[in-house]
Order: C-alpha cells, then structure tokens, then sequence
C-alpha cells in the first residue's frame, strides 16, 4: 500500500498534467507526453528481458529493494526538476521501475508462498491492496496537490515510499530463508 498505491497515485494523477505544464505550449507537452510513453513501453518491454538475469544475479529481495529505490528516485527526481528533457529522462526510469516490481513480486510470491496461491496472493493481496490504496489516498493527496503544488507533493510521496523501502529492507525475507522453510517442511 505504501510503495505502489502512491506511486500510482504520483503517475497516473498527478504526473501528466505535471509533465504537461512544464512545456509552454499545454499541447506540445501533450504530444510528447504521448511519444514519451511508447517509447517507454518499448524499453520496459526490453527491461522485461532483463530483470530475470539481474535476479539471478543478485536475488529476489534485491530486485524488489532496487524497485523501491528507483520509485523514489523517480518521484524525487520530479519533484526537484523542472526541466521538460530532465524530467523525460527521469519517466524513463519507470522503464526499470515497473519489471523489478511486476517480476520481483511474482518471483518472491513463488518463492515464500505455495506456488498455487502465489497467483491468488497477486491478485488479491498487491492489486486490491493498491486499488484500496488508490481510494483511500487519493483525496488527501489530491488535497496536499492543490494546497502545496506538484512538487511539493512529490516530496511528500517520495518520503512515504523511502520509508516502505526502509521497511521493507527489514521486512522481506531473504531469498534463502525460503529454501530453509521448504526444506524444513520437506523433512516434517
């Protein structure tokens, strides 16, 4: 609730018309907007390929801690620049952001969780927790947007995901605490 729900707080309502009002011209903003998301699709899509060989590499809790920090760093960059190519650059970032979490959370489900429910657990437990989420923030934040301006807000909600990553820097087990488990519950 604390990672995703305010990230899709941040992208979906308030980046946009963020984004948008940073061109002199609303409508340029706009269409770049609109050329910066395919672009970004392509490369989330090449980002897809990847994510499976950094997870092998340095593990599943890593990949969901990189995907924090890249969030973050997302939502801080926005709310320092001000620059229109900056700014795209750091949309870029969503490119990575959302294969480390979309693949990262499937992977650590399998991996904690009996595989039967990992898609259950998905479903219900990351995508109604967020849309729950979605609803319960919205308000406030859209509050905060209109009392402080984007960027302040951006602070704001930058500072509430740094804190989940904190917590779930402590809070994820380890990818080998799994295999213990299952083997402990092997042996039983």
């Amino acid at each position: 609730i604390f990672s995703w729900t305010f990230y899709n707080l941040y992208d979906n309502q308030m980046f946009p018309n963020f984004y948008r009002g940073l061109f002199e011209n609303e409508d340029v903003g706009l269409h770049t907007y609109g050329i910066l998301n395919s672009v970004q699709v392509f490369a989330e899509a090449g980002c897809m390929m990847l994510v499976p060989i950094i997870m092998r590499k340095v593990g599943v809790r890593t990949v969901l801690l990189m995907g924090v920090s890249v969030m973050c760093l997302r939502i801080l960059g926005s709310a320092v620049f001000t620059d229109p190519v900056i700014v795209s650059i750091v949309k870029m970032f969503h490119a990575i952001e959302v294969p480390l979490f979309i693949l990262g959370i499937f992977r650590y489900l399998t991996l904690h969780f009996n595989a039967a429910l990992s898609a259950t657990l998905y479903l219900v437990g990351f995508e109604v927790s967020a849309q729950v989420g979605n609803t319960i923030f919205a308000i406030p934040f859209g509050y905060i947007r209109d009392a402080l301006g984007y960027q302040p807000t951006f602070f704001v909600i930058a500072a509430v995901v740094a804190c989940a990553g904190v917590w779930a820097f402590f809070a994820l087990k380890k990818d080998d605490e799994a295999l213990i488990n299952f083997a402990s519950r092997s042996l039983d």
